[in-house]
């Protein structure tokens, strides 16, 4: 084993993915709960196209730090770390899924899947964070 392996260790990689990760999933979430709290569906206002964009542009992000994140905890040869991975994985897609079925609709109970599965993948995505350390 030499240096680099002994300070960085394993679980490394898969700490800092959980910490970005779980952070870009709390802004995608309170930006998601500020739009719905804020703007009128359809887009009325300049602002609300701004607010609707940064909730997006944070959940692309978080898909794409989800996958990061399975990778990582898959690679770490830790049962738990890939579970987790692979629950915050799962709930990111049916995050994305509900968006994607409430911006073709305008049915809230899509937005209601899609908050509610931001949740359960922000507390998955804390549990790698937590068992990383």
């Amino acid at each position: 084993m030499n240096m680099t392996e002994e300070r960085l260790g394993r679980n490394t990689p898969v700490l800092i993915a959980s910490s970005v990760e779980t952070i870009l999933l709390m802004g995608a979430f309170l930006a998601g709960t500020t739009a719905m709290l804020n703007d009128q569906f359809p887009l009325t206002a300049t602002w609300m196209a701004a607010l609707l964009s940064a909730h997006l542009s944070l959940a692309l992000l978080s898909g794409l730090g989800a996958v990061l994140l399975f990778t990582l905890s898959y690679l770490s040869d830790r049962k738990d770390l890939f579970y987790l991975g692979l629950l915050t994985v799962v709930f990111v897609g049916l995050a994305a899924a509900g968006g994607l079925a409430f911006y073709a609709t305008y049915n809230y109970a899509f937005s209601y899947l899609m908050a509610l599965s931001f949740i359960i993948a922000i507390i998955t995505s804390t549990g790698c964070l937590v068992y990383s350390l």
